[in-house]
């Protein structure tokens, strides 16, 4: 069972969607995945809910086109929706998917913002609900299967993998050898230093990306592990993972 303050954070980020309009959500959407990456039990879900799903096949399974029309309709199981929409999150963010374009497709209206609100009534909410499920430990719908249907992309090869956790390592390696770091502190980026490594042995794009986030958040500009983040921050960007 997760932390109830903990998931304050989570709340809040969600709620400001509410608050924002469709042409100035971006500045939203990248404060709220910085909310996710840099809270390490947020990470554990997703990086739980990310390893049995493939965002691309979740993404074109929810492309509907029937004699309603054109809709995109979440799974039903709830680990599937946090991968899927944390996945669509971050697509947004690095401009591969554009939001106003999701939006007035699949959420047409007279108004702008009635096309947003309907979208955020009905992909944001129940992402919301769902995460607080799985978090608080009160999900209904059982555990995602763990047999992944489709092998994910992999944008990294075996010699980014293993050049990453070389730099990885050592920075575990800094991070535990610096005695100005609180107890706290250490066991954060820790954390979110074997989080990022997971996430590359996972090959998964949206993962690596979060973790990445959440770790520079975590890190800052420390000294002693300064290199070592420079060195992995070059392997993501020869490999496509970040600009």
């Amino acid at each position: 069972m997760g932390n109830p303050i903990n998931l304050n954070k989570f709340n809040e980020g969600l709620n400001a969607f509410y608050g924002s309009r469709l042409i100035i959500v971006d500045r939203t959407i990248s404060a709220f995945l910085q909310t996710l990456a840099t809270e390490p039990e947020f990470m554990a879900i997703i990086a739980d809910c990310a390893r049995t799903t493939n965002f691309k096949q979740e993404y074109t399974h929810a492309i509907v086109n029937d004699e309603n029309g054109l809709s995109f309709r979440l799974p039903t199981n709830k680990r599937h929706i946090i991968a899927l929409v944390t996945g669509l999150l971050y697509q947004f963010d690095s401009n591969d998917i554009s939001i106003i374009e999701f939006v007035r497709k699949f959420y047409p209206a007279e108004a702008s913002h009635d096309s947003y609100l309907t979208f955020c009534d009905n992909i944001l909410k129940p992402y919301g609900e769902a995460f607080r499920a799985v978090y608080m430990g009160e999900e209904q719908d059982g555990h995602a299967s763990t047999t992944v249907a489709d092998i994910p992309e992999k944008p990294f090869n075996d010699k980014a993998k293993e050049e990453t956790d070389y730099w990885l390592t050592l920075a575990l390696d800094n991070v535990v050898a610096d005695n100005t770091f609180t107890d706290s502190h250490r066991s954060d980026a820790s954390t979110m230093i074997k989080g990022l490594m997971y996430a590359t042995e996972l090959a998964n794009p949206v993962l690596i990306k979060l973790c990445w986030v959440g770790l520079k958040y975590v890190l800052g500009s420390r000294k002693s592990t300064y290199r070592e983040l420079k060195e992995v921050e070059s392997i993501l960007i020869t490999y496509g993972v970040i600009d």
